[in-house]
């Protein structure tokens, strides 16, 4: 062939044979090889660079969508989990405000065999608001099916009922802030937060737990003489000369009923503490002894048969 002459796959002398050479050989390539000539030397290179392009844009792709799905439902499930917390409190603390209501409103104020104990009832009714304001908030959030935000605002104000002024007042404080009120409502609302945190934690601060009987020894047995006597009826006169005369005895700590009796009584030292012995009929094998506890500014003779509950028999000195 004139103007150039064929070395295998190449062409020498390509510029000889004018630009429809090169047309027709473009033409020739595409036809055989299935890609446009001067585009690259094999054609399984393009095919796989071209499918390793779409096969990674499609991956991220599917990861984008992936994120987008789970994102809401994640936060779904973290705020179903947060209303189940906030339920399971209100059940508990609506249980707390029934204890608290009976103690207050139900059992007596003082014991009547110590009267000059301090009344516990004070420090519990404290403890009831606390209770009825958690149940109140978890309520008002699971009502409303508030936002996130306000879910986790409820269960924090119902973890924190112990302290349920400073709870009462962030609230209030929250309300004046971000609600649409003029200024002077605004100012009322903080001065009520305010005056609900400072009153709220005294109280909480002038509670002490409920004061009780303890165990002393008594400097001489001087210090024990008297008639002693229960609000049941039973009395134990422990006389200076060593003798005592008692009415019938009965409950913990002393067995069966013990008839009226007397004899010789005295005075011993018992793990710290002051004991009575009284010798039923000059009996040291049927003694029955008291402990001296103090409850307030009184003595008392106590006697029980349960440790966790050491004054179930009380005689107070009349």
């Amino acid at each position: 062939m004139a103007g150039g002459v064929y070395v295998g796959d190449e062409v020498e002398g390509r510029e000889d044979l004018g630009p429809e050479f090169g047309a027709d050989a473009e033409a020739d390539a595409e036809a055989e090889y299935g890609f446009a000539a001067g585009e690259g030397e094999y054609p399984g290179e393009f095919e796989a660079e071209g499918d390793s392009e779409s096969f990674f844009g499609m991956q991220s792709e599917g990861m984008v969508l992936t994120g987008l799905a789970l994102g809401p439902g994640l936060r779904r499930a973290a705020r179903v989990c947060v209303a189940v917390a906030l339920g399971l409190g209100v059940v508990l603390w609506a249980v707390l405000a029934v204890l608290y209501a009976y103690r207050v409103f139900f059992e007596g104020s003082t014991n009547p065999d110590m009267p000059h104990l301090s009344d516990g009832r004070f420090g519990t009714a404290y403890y009831l608001v606390g209770a009825l304001w958690a149940v109140g908030v978890g309520a008002f959030g699971l009502a409303t099916r508030g936002s996130m935000a306000r879910l986790l605002w409820c269960f924090g104000c119902l973890v924190s009922a112990f302290f349920w002024p400073l709870g009462v007042a962030a609230s209030l404080a929250l309300i004046a802030w971000r609600g649409r009120a003029t200024v002077s409502r605004r100012a009322v609302l903080a001065g009520v937060a305010v005056l609900i945190a400072v009153a709220g934690m005294g109280w909480r601060l002038g509670v002490a737990p409920t004061a009780s009987a303890k165990a002393v020894a008594v400097g001489s047995d001087g210090d024990l003489l008297g008639t002693w006597r229960s609000h049941s009826g039973m009395s134990v006169d422990l006389r200076a000369d060593g003798t005592y005369a008692a009415s019938a005895l009965s409950g913990g700590g002393l067995g069966d009923e013990v008839p009226a009796s007397s004899g010789r009584w005295d005075s011993e030292g018992l793990d710290g503490h002051t004991g009575v012995r009284l010798q039923v009929d000059g009996d040291l094998s049927q003694s029955l002894v008291f402990d001296v506890y103090k409850a307030g500014p009184d003595l008392l003779l106590c006697s029980t048969s349960d440790a966790d509950k050491p004054c179930q028999v009380v005689l107070r000195r009349s």
